[in-house]
């Protein structure tokens, strides 16, 4: 498993050079991008926050379900923090695996449950004003 988080630009191919393998007929990929409109509003940036040691663990803790069901070779995550400009990517997962069902399934999975439980924060920068988006993994009151 790699992990990274950083605040340096992601380039997806770092993601995909983790998990190639000679045995893997397949490779999937998730680039999750800055867009320019998020429920009606339109976003000029968003800046995100991550608790990265329980990030970490979380995402073991997902990559071992992910084993579970599907037989894939290798998972990388990768996490922007910092603040990103509309069009930056702010998360790459890859998956390999010998088939591409296996993989997709498994990149599908991973990003669902990182959404609903990994400790990130994201904060939508709008022209009046910003405003942190609710965070699935910490309960809201």
């Amino acid at each position: 498993m790699f992990i990274e988080v950083t605040e340096q630009p992601i380039d997806p191919e770092k993601a995909r050079t983790a998990v190639r393998h000679p045995s893997c007929g397949a490779i999937a990929l998730f680039e999750g991008t800055i867009r320019v409109e998020n429920e009606g509003k339109e976003v000029r940036g968003l800046e995100y926050e991550a608790h990265e040691p329980l990030l970490r663990a979380e995402v073991e803790r997902i990559a071992t379900e992910i084993r579970q069901r599907w037989p894939i070779h290798q998972l990388a995550l990768l996490q922007r923090t910092g603040k990103l400009d509309v069009g930056e990517t702010g998360i790459v997962i890859a998956v390999s695996s010998p088939h591409r069902r296996e993989a997709l399934a498994a990149c599908e999975y991973m990003i669902e449950e990182f959404k609903k439980r990994a400790p990130v924060w994201k904060k939508e920068h709008y022209a009046d004003r910003a405003a942190w988006v609710h965070c699935e993994a910490i309960p809201s009151d």
